[in-house]
């Protein structure tokens, strides 16, 4: 029963941001005259479709996200001499690729946008539903834990983190113990820690302990988080500073990916479901905030500038604006092929990553 709950919850909360996503894409096509030829929800079969005045509504057999078909999207994809071709019913005012380039940038970022609003909506709404925050703690130790690499190193309840070297050079001076985390994350070798103690600063070497279930980067202690009551009204901007926050965390995790670091710690859709199976376990407010933090995700992750996803696409849109001249379409077409090869590595290599967490 907890497996079919898990599996509900996982496809509610992929299918909800998809289609927000598509949505976005939908509307803002709409609102500037681009013919929409169907929006789908999921894939594969058709099991409904209803006519609309200018779009065909589908629901399809497959519950593994959705699109939108918009007049002039793919320059090329659509033969025109047929006569049962939709594309050559519509005129080329309400294709996208005739309209003005800032429409087509519009059109292109509104699928992030939208992911972007529903994200920082539910950060505010938990936040009002909570009504309170957990400021960030500082990284000074409240306690430690037996077997772990703070203890065994000698730290001390009141020692205070200031610095860290890693085994490359890296350098990071935490001022709270999300930074901290989320350096060791990408640095989980061993490194050099400036401890400050009674206003003297000593070094220590720890190498952080890799959780084998969570994949959390560990040094075995705890702080203290200051706890701050809100107002409903203090929740929105609480709502959208933590938003904020997460999404400067996603950015430099894309960041560091980028730098050939931490693709270890890589997940794809079987890790994101085996993290909805815990939140499920936890209640109703982990899940949402998970939610959160997928739409987050998403809608960062197709800002990229590659060609097969929405930030590529405006690259692409960018490119030929400043350039004055159109990029021929079997160039684009190749490129796109290429980013759709490469992403589909990129799944490959998540999934496997989980498997790997799950059974070894």
């Amino acid at each position: 029963m907890n497996v079919i709950i898990t599996i509900l919850a996982f496809l509610l909360m992929l299918n909800v941001i998809v289609i927000i996503h598509e949505a976005g894409h939908f509307f803002a096509a709409r609102s500037f005259g681009v013919h929409c030829h169907e929006f789908s929800i999921g894939m594969g079969p058709a099991i409904y479709q209803k006519q609309g005045k200018n779009t065909l509504f589908s629901i399809r057999a497959l519950p593994i996200g959705g699109y939108v078909m918009m007049a002039g999207e793919e320059d090329g994809s659509q033969s025109e001499d047929s006569e049962d071709d939709w594309l050559a019913k519509v005129p080329e005012s309400e294709r996208l690729n005739f309209k003005p380039k800032w429409q087509q940038v519009i059109i292109m970022a509104a699928g992030v946008f939208m992911n972007f609003v529903l994200a920082f909506l539910i950060f505010i709404g938990l936040m009002a539903a909570r009504g309170y925050v957990v400021e960030p703690a500082i990284p000074v130790i409240d306690s430690l834990t037996e077997g772990y690499p703070a203890k065994e190193a000698g730290l001390m309840p009141g020692d205070q983190i200031v610095k860290i070297v890693a085994e490359d050079g890296t350098v990071c001076i935490p001022e709270t113990t999300d930074e901290l985390s989320e350096f060791l994350a990408f640095n989980p070798g061993e490194s050099t820690f400036t401890i400050e103690r009674d206003g003297e600063n000593f070094d220590v070497k720890m190498t952080p302990h890799k959780d084998d279930e969570t994949q959390m980067v560990l040094l075995g202690f705890t702080s203290t988080s200051p706890v701050r009551q809100i107002s409903f009204l203090e929740a929105i901007p609480e709502g959208i500073k933590y938003g904020l926050d997460a999404g400067g965390m996603v950015f430099r995790t894309f960041g560091q990916l980028f730098q050939g670091k931490g693709f270890e710690s890589l997940s794809g859709p079987v890790g994101i479901y085996k993290m909805t199976d815990t939140v499920v376990s936890q209640g109703l407010l982990p899940y949402i905030s998970l939610f959160a933090i997928l739409s987050l995700n998403i809608g960062i992750f197709n800002l990229l500038p590659i060609p097969a996803l929405d930030g590529g696409r405006i690259l692409i849109i960018a490119l030929e604006s400043i350039f004055r001249r159109k990029i021929p379409t079997k160039i684009v077409e190749g490129v796109i092929i290429a980013s759709f090869v490469l992403i589909f590595g990129l799944m490959i290599f998540s999934t496997y990553n989980d498997i790997v967490r799950l059974f070894f």
